[in-house]
C-alpha cells in the first residue's frame, strides 16, 4: 500500500494480516503483469494469505505471454507487502484486496522475465547518476458508451473539451469516483480533469518512486475499468480509439534531485539535467517500441493533437518529446511526452531511466531547446540540428530497438527477445488483416 499502512519487514506482514482481518477481507488478488503489460492475477481466499506472504503460491508460467517454456512452467508469486490495498467496492457483498507481486523461479531466484523485477534492476543500475529520482504521471483515457448488446463503442454523450465540467455527464461522475478509489488505496492524486476529446479524461499522480509510479498506472487501468462499468461506461486506454479525436498519452515526469553542479545562471539547467535530456532524445527511437507498443500507438504519433514526432526538447512546446517546465523548487523536472497508456509501465520506466542515465554517463548534449511548434521544422532544419524522427510504425520501432544496445541491455535478453517475438507476430497479423478503410477505398474502384 502506498499509504499510511506502508511499513517494512515483519511489522508489515503483521499489519497486512491485521488490516485484512479488521476490514473483513474475503479474497485477495495476487496481481502481476505479463511482458505485454496485461494485468493478471491469482485470487486466493483470505485464509491462504499467510501462505501467499511466504511465497508459497505458484502459477503456470507457461500460459503467460513471454514468461517460460512449458517444461519450466511453475513460477512463484512473491508479494510486495508495500502494495497491499483494499478495493473500495465489494463483489457479491465480499471485500477484496490486492497485492502486487514479483515473479520468481521455482528455486526462489528472481525471474529474468518479470517486468517488475526488471524495473527494480534498472533503478539500481541508474543509482550512480539518478539517486533519489522521483516519477509522476499524467494518464489520459476515454470513457465510452456501450451499445444495446453490451459491447463497447467509441461514442460518448459528452461533448466537452479541456477542463470542461458538466454536472449531467456520467463520465465526470465516474472520473471523480475513480479518483476517490485511488486515494482510498493510498495513491496521491495531484489533479483530474476533462481532456481534449469528447469522453476523454486525465488523472495526474503525484511524484513517487519509479516502481510505485508504474504500480500506479497498472492500478489506474484496473480501477478505471471497474468503476466505469458501474456507471454504464467503458474505460479504454487504447492510444488512438478514433481518427477524429485526440489520442491518449501518458506523460512521465522525472524529478531530478538538486545537482551538485549548479547552473551558470538562474533558470538554466545543470549539466546532469541536460545530459539526461540528451540521453532521452538519443535513445527515443529505440524506446518507442516499449513506450508505444501497439500497432495503434503509431496512429497517435502524427503531426496533430500535440503528439511528439521528433526528438526535440523545449521549455514550453506541447509537442516536444521532452518538456522541461519551470520548477517550483530546487529539483529539475523532465516530462517525457511520447509514451501511451497501453505500455507496460514497468518496461517503459525501465527504458526511460536507462536512457536518461546513459545520457548523464556519456555526457550526451541535447542541443538548444526548441521555441515554437515542432511541426514547423523543415527537413533542412532537422538535419542541421541532428533531430531524429520517431518511428512511424511498430515495424520501424522494432528495427530501432534492435540497434540500441543500451535499451536492449536494460530490458535483458529474455524480455527483449520475448517482447520482440510477440510484437513481430502482432504486426504480421495486422499486416495481413484487411481493414474497413481498404474496402471503402478499393472494393468498388478496382
Amino acid at each position: 500500500m502506498h499509504s499510511t499502512h506502508q511499513i517494512n519487514g515483519k511489522t508489515a506482514r503483521r499489519d497486512v494480516l491485521k488490516l485484512a482481518k479488521e476490514r473483513d477481507v474475503r479474497f485477495v488478488r495476487l496481481s502481476f503483469v505479463d511482458i505485454l503489460g496485461i494485468s493478471k492475477n491469482v485470487t486466493i481466499p483470505v485464509s491462504e494469505l499467510e501462505r501467499a506472504l511466504d511465497g508459497k503460491v505458484t502459477f503456470d508460467g507457461g500460459s503467460i505471454d513471454g514468461f517460460v517454456r512449458g517444461e519450466e512452467a511453475d513460477m512463484m508469486l512473491l508479494p510486495d507487502l508495500t502494495t497491499f490495498a483494499i478495493y473500495p467496492w465489494t463483489v457479491n457483498g465480499h471485500t477484496e484486496a490486492r497485492i502486487i507481486c514479483d515473479i520468481a523461479t521455482p528455486d526462489g531466484e528472481p525471474f529474468e522475465g518479470c517486468p517488475r523485477t526488471t524495473l527494480r534492476r534498472a533503478i539500481e543500475d541508474a543509482g550512480d547518476v539518478l539517486t533519489g529520482v522521483q516519477s509522476g504521471l499524467e494518464v489520459e483515457f476515454y470513457l465510452f458508451e456501450f451499445d444495446a448488446a453490451g459491447q463497447p463503442t467509441t461514442l460518448s454523450n459528452d461533448v466537452g473539451s479541456y477542463f470542461d465540467i458538466n454536472e449531467n455527464d456520467r463520465g465526470e461522475t465516474a472520473r471523480l469516483e475513480i479518483v476517490m478509489a485511488l486515494e482510498s488505496m493510498g495513491f496521491a492524486v495531484a489533479s483530474a480533469h476533462h481532456e481534449h476529446g469528447a469522453g476523454q479524461h486525465e488523472i495526474d499522480i503525484k511524484e513517487m518512486g519509479p516502481l510505485a509510479a508504474a504500480d500506479a498506472l497498472i492500478t489506474i487501468r484496473t480501477v478505471a475499468k471497474h468503476i466505469a462499468a458501474r456507471h454504464g461506461l467503458h474505460a479504454t486506454f487504447m492510444p488512438k480509439p478514433t481518427e477524429s479525436l485526440a489520442g491518449s498519452g501518458v506523460h512521465v515526469y522525472f524529478a531530478l534531485p538538486p545537482s551538485s553542479d549548479a547552473p551558470l545562471e538562474a533558470g538554466e539547467l545543470g549539466s546532469d539535467a541536460l545530459f539526461a535530456i540528451g540521453g532521452l532524445l538519443k535513445h527515443a527511437p529505440a524506446f518507442t517500441a516499449i513506450c508505444n507498443p501497439t500497432v495503434n500507438s503509431y496512429k497517435r504519433l502524427v503531426a496533430a493533437w500535440d503528439a511528439p514526432i521528433y526528438t526535440v526538447w523545449s521549455h514550453r512546446s506541447a509537442n516536444a518529446l521532452v518538456r522541461v517546465p519551470t520548477s517550483e523548487d530546487a529539483r529539475t523536472r523532465l516530462e517525457v511526452r511520447s509514451a501511451d497508456p497501453s505500455c507496460n509501465p514497468y518496461l517503459a520506466m525501465t527504458v526511460l531511466l536507462a536512457s536518461a542515465a546513459d545520457g548523464i554517463r556519456s555526457h550526451a548534449l541535447p542541443g538548444d531547446p526548441l521555441v515554437g511548434s515542432t511541426y514547423d521544422l523543415n527537413d533542412r532544419e532537422r538535419e542541421r540540428r541532428r533531430i531524429l524522427t520517431l518511428p512511424k510504425s511498430m515495424r520501424q520501432a522494432l528495427i530501432e530497438l534492435d540497434g540500441d544496445l543500451i535499451v536492449r541491455g536494460a530490458l535483458g535478453d529474455h524480455i527483449y527477445h520475448a517482447f520482440r517475438h510477440a510484437k513481430k507476430a502482432e504486426y504480421e497479423r495486422y499486416r495481413r488483416a484487411v481493414h474497413p478503410w481498404e474496402r471503402e477505398a478499393y472494393l468498388r474502384v478496382y
